[in-house]
């Protein structure tokens, strides 16, 4: 009966808001620096991307469709993902904010990427306990490559770490200690490694994509993150969605160790805010509605995260 009063919500808020959101991700294409590339490549038949999304411009050339019709076509795609991973209505509710936030970049323009992530998050939300997750995950790879990093945050949870536990237990401790140092590691190989990848262009110091992150950005992913320690380290059991939990802590630390690289801390701090929504509900659900400290330590968690809206600058 709860599960089927939790469907007809979830039902309605879709029903009324998922339109809304449409229209803001479907902005101004003379305001969209990605929308004429994209165009671009479906028209001239360039194949340049990644062979799923290629594969959903061969199926759509079939049918004839102009670009405009696939790239409604794409939004929807996007749409029916949200609403996969955000079934509970109370996440939803949480996410809408932050799904108007990326409106205008994330889902709104770098589309392949979205698509690829919010399939990733589907993929983990509903498959990370079943042997059958490792390749449900891999084939995301094909919509876009830079998945593989969000990969190896969650095999690395799903292999290294118990996500039932505190962050104090053991092995957990020594493994994201381990996780840290090899960030550290990498972080400084970085310029190297997309070298050899063939990304010249991000590698370039004078590159948009090697500008370091404000002090103000990097004060809100430590506030986050500090949260999510003290909801990881709590005593209070279960904590909702753990794993995502923990998946949300990983991406926080992974953008403040590439700080100086926006083109890897900026966009995994905008899939951090797809992943946000459940760090929410998940510290109200087990710190937030405990007692007075709780609910205003909540509450200071929730005006943290949507103080993010202050910058939102939206157009359809």
């Amino acid at each position: 009966m709860i599960v089927k009063k939790r469907f007809l919500h979830s039902f309605m808020l879709f029903l009324f808001l998922l339109p809304v959101l449409y229209f803001f991700i479907n902005f101004d294409s003379a305001k969209n620096l990605d929308y004429d590339g994209y165009k671009d490549n479906y028209e001239n038949v360039w194949n340049q991307f990644e062979l799923g999304y290629s594969a959903l411009e061969y199926a759509a050339r079939l049918f004839n469709l102009s670009f405009e019709n696939f790239w409604f076509l794409l939004i929807c795609i996007e749409l029916a993902l949200i609403a996969m991973l955000y079934t509970n209505p109370y996440v939803f509710i949480l996410a809408f904010p932050n799904l108007l936030f990326l409106s205008h970049g994330l889902l709104g323009t770098q589309v392949r990427f979205a698509i690829a992530t919010l399939l990733c998050l589907v993929v983990f939300k509903f498959f990370f306990l079943k042997r059958r997750f490792y390749l449900y995950s891999i084939g995301t790879v094909l919509f876009h490559n830079g998945t593989i990093i969000f990969h190896f945050l969650s095999f690395f949870i799903k292999i290294m770490i118990d996500f039932r536990e505190r962050i104090v237990y053991r092995k957990n401790f020594n493994n994201l200690s381990l996780f840290v140092f090899l960030l550290i590691a990498v972080s400084m190989l970085v310029n190297n490694i997309l070298l050899v990848m063939g990304y010249y262009y991000y590698a370039d110091p004078n590159s948009k994509h090697m500008v370091e992150r404000s002090l103000s950005s990097i004060m809100y992913t430590s506030c986050l993150l500090f949260f999510v320690f003290s909801l990881l380290n709590s005593r209070h059991k279960p904590v909702p969605y753990a794993a995502m939990v923990y998946l949300g802590g990983m991406m926080l630390v992974l953008s403040l160790v590439f700080y100086k690289f926006s083109i890897i801390s900026g966009r995994y701090n905008l899939v951090f805010m797809l992943v946000e929504p459940f760090i929410i509900y998940s510290y109200y659900k087990t710190i937030g509605y405990k007692n007075t400290v709780g609910f205003l330590s909540f509450l200071f968690l929730f005006i943290v995260a949507m103080s993010k809206l202050l910058v939102i600058n939206l157009t359809i």
